[in-house]
């Protein structure tokens, strides 16, 4: 007899249609720009280069030999070992090349699983279901799932390792800790703060142990708690050298290693992560300002409380020394959702919230409150993800209408506009007054009969530098033998087309 599904499944399948509709709405099957397009595109090159290489499939190649001109953000792209290199993981890019018989574009719409999966692992720790959607809805998790990234895999695996980790300081059985070290360890491949979670939890554990549980110090040294970890932190390492010759990986390359920061500034990245701090371009959104519910649950706790059960102690200690290291070691704030850093403290922070719903809901003026604050942030982070690409679809829409055997822009924003043509496309960026030299250098050496330089059709005070640069291309292009008088021009995007003067 067909068995009338539970209301928690119910849920669970209506978050995940939510997580879809959403998705499709925004139609993520083309919102490759900026993250979500270098690592597609890292992730499309190892599948089309068999896995022999992690280097980007790069067409532009022979007129940017050193790869100086990518059109990708040259912040998240590198020169090494004579390849051009995506900062994101190569366990992401591996995952998902094992299905590249799919089309690409629609890996994006995998996320939807890794959150009903999420949303089990919550029902399986018995957090009721009001929490369950408060946390899968209006927290930073929900808007991490919406476009192609790594954060479907690291949520699911930190989540559990954290669960089982979480059973092993209450039972101390040896499978909790060998699972929970396995999925810990296999989470560091897809973000490094999965070392630091890491850290927090056996920081936590230990000392519970030793000065509240007064145990043996060798008894907390055991092996079996930190071995296998150990091993993947090993593996790591050595594969970063061999691969990237250095240990920390493409992300110190790209991120740690390129910093020059002081203590004022890792002080504002602390800030901006947890709750907000003003920027260039506005007010960051950090995680506790999108999810206040989270500090007004532990507000609540009573002292008495929290020293009597040893399990709300476990989860506010990892709590409060993870966002300690993470704003210790955070090279940045995490640009766009500021809160994706303190993602993980989501496990803990859903075990106090569960367990002071009751509590919260006494007081319901201030509770649906937070509930629509947080729903209505959300609504503001979807709806920026709905506008920005319905830009994104006429930026291409324009783009399309100039054809080229060589595009060379002027920023990377138009480049990567492109999106996953870039693959197959021959565009470079000269996004520099010093870069072009070395584009004409190598314009002379390879000759190409025609190109196009495109540019932001609009002058403003804010984009000079910019309309200099288009023009140094221009005079430059033409002492290199070149009519470039043809204009071409769309709504935002003005172009030249330069073609090669026959010598009599």
């Amino acid at each position: 007899m067909f068995k009338r599904p539970g209301k928690t499944a119910i849920i669970t399948i209506s978050i995940s249609l939510f997580l879809l509709l959403i998705q499709l709405l925004i139609r993520v099957d083309s919102y490759f720009l900026s993250d979500p397009l270098v690592k597609m595109i890292q992730t499309i090159s190892l599948w089309k280069q068999g896995w022999s290489t992690e280097g980007i499939l790069y067409p532009a190649k022979d007129i940017d030999p050193l790869f100086l001109l990518s059109p990708l953000n040259e912040g998240f792209v590198f020169l090494n070992n004579n390849r051009l290199l995506g900062q994101y993981p190569v366990a992401l890019t591996f995952l998902y090349s094992l299905f590249g018989f799919l089309p690409f574009p629609i890996l994006p719409y995998f996320n939807i699983l890794f959150l009903i999966v999420f949303l089990k692992l919550l029902t399986k720790n018995s957090i009721q279901i009001s929490t369950l959607v408060i946390v899968s809805l209006g927290t930073v998790v929900f808007p991490l799932l919406v476009d192609f990234s790594e954060n479907g895999p690291f949520i699911i695996l930190t989540g559990y390792g954290y669960s089982f980790l979480f059973k092993a300081f209450l039972t101390n059985k040896k499978e909790d800790w060998i699972l929970g070290n396995l999925f810990l360890g296999l989470s560091i491949w897809f973000r490094l703060e999965g070392v630091l979670f890491f850290f927090a939890i056996q920081s936590t554990i230990a000392f519970i142990h030793v000065f509240i549980k007064k145990e043996p110090i060798l008894k907390t040294l055991h092996p079996v708690r930190y071995l296998l970890f150990a091993v993947f932190i090993f593996l790591f390492l050595l594969w970063n050298t061999f691969s990237y010759s250095h240990p920390l990986g493409t992300r110190h390359l790209t991120n740690f290693g390129n910093s020059d920061k002081t203590f004022y500034d890792q002080i504002k990245i602390f800030l901006s992560m947890v709750f907000t701090y003003p920027r260039a371009n506005g007010w960051s959104l950090g995680f506790f300002l999108q999810s206040p519910i989270f500090l007004y649950a532990i507000i609540k706790l009573r002292k008495k409380q929290v020293l009597q059960n040893l399990e709300l102690l476990f989860h506010l200690l990892i709590v409060i020394l993870y966002l300690l290291i993470a704003g210790i070691t955070s090279p940045n704030d995490g640009i766009t959702l500021t809160g994706r850093y303190l993602v993980v403290t989501i496990f803990p922070l859903t075990f106090i919230l569960n367990e002071q719903m009751d509590e919260l809901k006494k007081n319901k003026w201030i509770l649906y409150s937070i509930y629509t604050w947080m729903f209505l942030f959300s609504f503001l982070i979807i709806a920026i993800f709905y506008f920005s690409s319905i830009e994104l679809k006429k930026l291409r829409k324009e783009l399309a209408q100039f054809n080229s055997s060589l595009i060379v822009t002027t920023n990377e924003l138009i480049s990567g506009g492109f999106g996953l043509e870039l693959v197959d496309k021959k565009v470079v960026c000269v996004r520099r007054e010093n870069l072009i030299d070395y584009f004409s250098e190598n314009l002379k050496k390879t000759s190409p009969n025609e190109f196009t330089i495109l540019t932001i059709g609009k002058e403003t005070n804010f984009n000079q530098d910019e309309k200099n640069l288009f023009s140094s291309l221009l005079v430059h292009s033409e002492q290199s033998g070149y009519n470039c008088s043809k204009e071409e021009r769309t709504a935002r995007i003005l172009g030249r087309k330069c073609i090669k003067i026959e010598q009599k």
